[in-house]
C-alpha cells in the first residue's frame, strides 16, 4: 500500500510512506503534528485508489478512521495496534464511511443517487441502489444535505454550513 499526505498549515509539506506499516506511520504522523487540512491519497496492492481531504478540529481522528478502514478492507487480521492511537478502533459503519466519501467527492456539487452508487462502487465495492437511496434520504431529513427534482429526477446537494446557521437563528427566533 502507498499513502501520501499533502499537510497544509503549521507543518506544510507532503510526506509518502510505501509498505505494510505505512498507515500505522501515517497515523503516528498525523497524531504528533498540527495542521489545517490534510489530503490524504491512497493507492492499495490490488490498484484501487481513494483520496479524502480532512480540516477542522477533529481531522486527525477523521483521517485515521480514514485510513484505518482502507487497512481494515485489505485485511480484518493484520491491523497493527498501534494505529488504535487512544481512538476506539471500531471501523467505520457503512453510514459513517458514504458520508466521507460524499463530503470529499461531491462537497459542493449536485449529484444522484446513481452517481454515487457508481462512483462509490468504483472505489469500495458493491452497494445496491436502494442502500445508497435511503442513507441520501436520512441526510436529508438530518439536513445534512438539501435536494431538488422529483423521485425520479432527485439531486442532492451538502448544505453549506453559513446557510445552516443562518436557518439555525431563524429558527430560534
Amino acid at each position: 500500500m502507498k499513502i501520501r499526505l499533502e499537510i497544509e498549515g503549521k507543518n506544510a509539506g507532503s510526506i509518502n510512506y510505501k509498505g505494510d506499516d505505512c498507515a500505522e506511520l501515517a497515523v503516528n504522523y498525523l497524531n504528533s503534528i498540527e495542521a489545517d487540512e490534510v489530503y490524504i491519497h491512497l493507492v492499495k496492492d490490488d490498484g484501487t485508489r481513494a483520496q479524502a481531504e480532512f480540516s477542522g478540529k477533529f481531522l486527525a481522528i477523521s483521517a485515521t478512521k480514514f485510513i484505518m478502514s482502507a487497512v481494515k478492507s485489505k485485511t480484518e487480521a493484520s491491523l497493527p495496534a498501534s494505529l488504535s492511537t487512544g481512538i476506539e478502533s471500531e471501523p467505520l459503519t457503512l453510514k459513517e464511511r458514504l458520508e466521507m466519501f460524499l463530503r470529499f467527492e461531491y462537497p459542493r456539487v449536485w449529484f444522484s443517487s446513481l452517481d454515487v452508487k457508481r462512483h462509490y462502487e468504483s472505489v469500495y465495492g458493491n452497494i445496491s441502489l436502494s442502500t445508497v437511496s435511503t442513507y441520501l434520504a436520512r441526510m436529508y431529513r438530518d439536513n445534512i444535505l438539501e435536494r431538488r427534482g422529483n423521485r425520479n429526477q432527485r439531486e442532492y446537494h451538502f448544505i453549506d454550513e453559513t446557510n445552516l446557521h443562518n436557518m439555525e437563528e431563524a429558527f430560534a427566533k
